[in-house]
């Protein structure tokens, strides 16, 4: 959430970053505030949410989060003197900005959703402590008002659906209504499918202990891997979410199982394709090496009639 145009300057624009100074200045001490350590909590492949502007802020549209939230020394080019002091900085890359056709106004929102809005937000000051989440609203003078300084807060399950899926609010220059499963914005019903992606990829990684599951590979960065599907998201909509539809893969090697590299027989073992990977150099042409090892072991055993969905697309025959 920000209130001013500008963000941080070259390298540090809007859409391309989110970042914040690592702490606050006050009474000439440094103190942590929660809405900037958020920042450093971020995962990569999280949905960023972007809400806007000051007497008309809108949700404007959404991005994904290209790496983990991170510290950094490098400073703004363009920074306010309000933030002159801070020697360190929070930031996190992003990636694929899209804009939502119609800007969906904050306070048409609060009055259209103010109910549910005001019971979960009783809900979440009645939580445990650990399980708080950190709002970007509250309840104020009995009215609901933005949460001051919430740059960067949390969106769980439970509010992600009051704001974007319980009574889509029809926003644009005539209307002003809720309409119940109106499906308004192609970017804010977007936002459905990249939180279903997100949530199968968080959940195929857990599923292979956060590592790639090709023989030999090491790759255990987060921010170096996927929950790949076997039948594609687009060509098969009923398989979707299933986490035995998923490999956790690097980057490398979902790129090659996505051309058609290599695949998987039944016995999970990696069936290279030769031919086609005879038109790559070293070290793609390495993956030759590992033709007949068994894939690692997962929690949830990955379902092998879904396997003949990713063979019949790349031409493969099992022997």
């Amino acid at each position: 959430m920000a209130k001013d145009k500008e963000h941080g300057g070259q390298g540090w624009e809007f859409k391309q970053c989110l970042w914040s100074p690592e702490y606050k200045l006050v009474n000439g001490k440094n103190m942590k505030w929660a809405y900037w350590e958020s920042v450093k909590q971020v995962k990569a492949g999280d949905i960023v949410v972007h809400l806007r502007g000051n007497k008309k802020a809108s949700f404007i549209g959404q991005s994904i989060a290209e790496t983990d939230g991170f510290r950094t020394v490098n400073r703004p080019s363009t920074i306010s003197e309000n933030w002159e002091y801070s020697k360190s900085f929070y930031r996190v890359n992003l990636a694929d900005y899209k804009s939502f056709k119609y800007p969906l106004e904050l306070d048409i929102v609060f009055k259209k959703k103010e109910q549910l809005l005001r019971e979960y937000y009783n809900f979440n000051k009645n939580r445990k402590a650990q399980e708080k989440r950190l709002l970007f609203y509250a309840i104020q003078n009995a009215a609901l008002r933005r949460q001051n300084g919430a740059y960067l807060s949390e969106v769980d399950d439970k509010l992600y659906k009051i704001l974007f899926e319980e009574g889509v609010i029809k926003n644009d220059s005539t209307i002003r209504e809720v309409e119940t499963y109106a499906v308004v914005d192609e970017g804010i019903a977007n936002l459905a499918v990249r939180k279903g992606q997100n949530d199968f990829s968080e959940n195929v990684r857990k599923n292979f202990l956060n590592t790639c599951c090709f023989p030999g590979c090491e790759v255990c960065d987060r921010s170096f891997l996927v929950g790949a599907h076997i039948a594609r998201w687009a060509d098969y909509p009923k398989l979707r979410g299933q986490t035995a539809n998923g490999l956790c893969l690097c980057l490398v090697h979902d790129k090659a199982f996505e051309l058609g590299l290599f695949t998987l027989n039944e016995k999970l073992q990696i069936s290279v394709n030769k031919e086609r990977l005879g038109k790559f150099h070293q070290p793609i042409a390495g993956l030759n090496k590992s033709e007949g090892k068994v894939i690692k072991k997962s929690e949830i055993q990955i379902n092998k009639e879904y396997l003949k969905y990713h063979w019949t697309r790349i031409g493969y025959k099992p022997e």
